[in-house]
């Protein structure tokens, strides 16, 4: 998880012109502990093989939903190859299974529960939509201050060093 996550402040700072030939180059060491996931999550039998395809789209999805979380996502950093599998689908929440809970119910049951919400009720839902979007709007920003500080502490550098030199 700590290599996607490097990975995506990589990607994040743009200065990778061709981060696809990062990924190509170093998908074999990221998605390294894939094959254990896989199998922790039961998509693999222990003595099943696990073709290289599914081991590297589990990688570029984890990748993505880390990713998403701040606000962007691989497709913004094209040519890089997309996620051909719904594996959030294929993970089973480890919540729900310890409560044994059945998800179609629930899913049902909280379409029947909304369909019945008072205004008020409505309202606060949007508004907890509305905080989620705008915290992750707001780690966007801050992300991108760090990237054009960063930026702005090498041009000074890079200025100071120059007067040095003439």
């Amino acid at each position: 998880m700590a290599c996607y996550q490097l990975l995506a402040v990589i990607l994040l700072t743009d200065e990778v012109a061709e981060p696809h030939l990062l990924w190509d180059q170093f998908k074999a060491r990221l998605c390294d502990d894939v094959k254990h996931k896989l199998h922790h999550i039961n998509y693999y039998q222990a003595d099943q093989e696990k073709p290289e395809d599914d081991i590297y789209d589990y990688g570029l999805w984890d990748l993505n939903r880390i990713l998403v979380g701040i606000g962007r996502s691989l497709a913004d950093f094209p040519p890089m190859s997309l996620p051909q599998q719904q594996w959030a689908h294929r993970i089973p929440n480890p919540l729900l299974q310890a409560e044994q809970y059945n998800v179609d119910e629930m899913a049902t049951l909280v379409d029947e529960q909304r369909a019945i919400f008072n205004p008020d009720q409505l309202l606060l839902l949007m508004l907890s939509w509305s905080l989620s979007l705008t915290i992750r709007v707001i780690f966007s920003l801050f992300m991108l201050l760090v990237v054009v500080g960063r930026h702005f502490f090498v041009i000074i550098l890079l200025l100071r060093l120059e007067g040095e030199v003439r």
